[in-house]
């Protein structure tokens, strides 16, 4: 059994102590402290995951109380969640000053206290992101981008990037972020638009829902050489909306994450690299190993007679 992350509340008044106690009791271990002091002289031997810290307190108030506690080893970088019945400028600014994640004004509700902490355990890696949460904020993103509000979409970015996520969704996080830092706000959406649908994707799978439309090897082929057309001819945007529609269908993962870079690329206007891609990606194609797709040297009926086999011949 995994070891609860421990907790401590620090308020002077006994019965919000026994009534956050009892809202984190399953979850957490919680530490309750009736004072600011002895929460000090606490940290002076034990560590704690987490301090959420009552603001309005005699002799010692929330604010003392966070600077002599920044000033212990165990609490130098302790994440803390004030909690306070004022949400004046001065206190919220000088909690920042002292590192506070968060606050939350009284009265609250006890899943709006629980989320508020996953949220922090969340931004400091010590609890996984969800995906549907991930996808969420992600399509918050790409809202932003979609209105022209690249400013608060990055620092929305910036802030998901903060959570623990896959290093691979990061990583394309961090490219789309980078696009639109240098004003590519339309690659940038592209970028996003593509991350999400791999999680939704992955979701759907994990959640036993419907998930995309399988592809035949051979429409693969003709839709590879149809987008070919378009970069020798530099129709560089109808390709793109060709890939981006391919990329809808249940594809092969090493054939979904070639057609990622060839989009990536051409996002880049980079279209001689992506060209040599789609070259590379048909010649593996021909290949009757390749992805366990063996039906691709030879035209389906159904290519034949939608019309794309003449461009499946036209590979031999």
């Amino acid at each position: 059994m995994l070891e609860k992350m421990r907790v401590m509340v620090v308020d002077d008044n006994t019965v919000n102590l026994a009534t956050v106690e009892q809202a984190l009791m399953e979850k957490y271990e919680v530490v309750p402290m009736i004072s600011g002091r002895r929460a000090v002289k606490y940290l002076y031997r034990d560590k704690v995951d987490l301090i959420l810290l009552d603001v309005q307190m005699p002799i010692m108030d929330g604010i003392d109380t966070l600077r002599e506690i920044r000033t212990q080893p165990n609490g130098t970088t302790v994440p803390v969640i004030f909690l306070t019945s004022r949400t004046d400028k001065n206190t919220v600014l000088e909690g920042s000053k002292l590192g506070i994640m968060d606050y939350i004004t009284k009265p609250f509700e006890p899943d709006d206290l629980q989320k508020r902490i996953e949220r922090v355990f969340k931004r400091l890696g010590k609890l996984p992101m969800e995906e549907d949460e991930l996808i969420f904020r992600l399509k918050e993103i790409l809202s932003d981008i979609n209105n022209g509000r690249d400013k608060g979409a990055v620092y929305k970015m910036d802030e998901v990037l903060g959570y623990q996520i896959d290093i691979e969704v990061s990583g394309r996080i961090k490219n789309a972020k980078m696009k639109l830092e240098k004003g590519m706000s339309e690659p940038a959406a592209n970028m996003m638009d593509r991350v999400i649908r791999l999680l939704e994707k992955s979701n759907s799978s994990a959640a036993g829902r419907v998930v995309a439309a399988p592809i035949s090897a051979g429409e693969i082929n003709a839709r590879l050489l149809y987008i070919l057309d378009d970069l020798v001819n530099f129709k560089i945007k109808e390709a793109s909306v060709k890939i981006i529609d391919i990329q809808k269908h249940d594809l092969p993962e090493d054939i979904a994450n070639e057609l990622f870079k060839v989009k990536t690329h051409l996002d880049e206007f980079d279209d001689e690299e992506a060209e040599r891609l789609i070259r590379d990606l048909l010649d593996k194609l021909k290949r009757p190993s390749s992805n366990g797709i063996k039906e691709v040297m030879s035209p389906s009926k159904e290519d034949v007679d939608n019309g794309t086999g003449y461009h499946f011949n036209r590979l031999f």
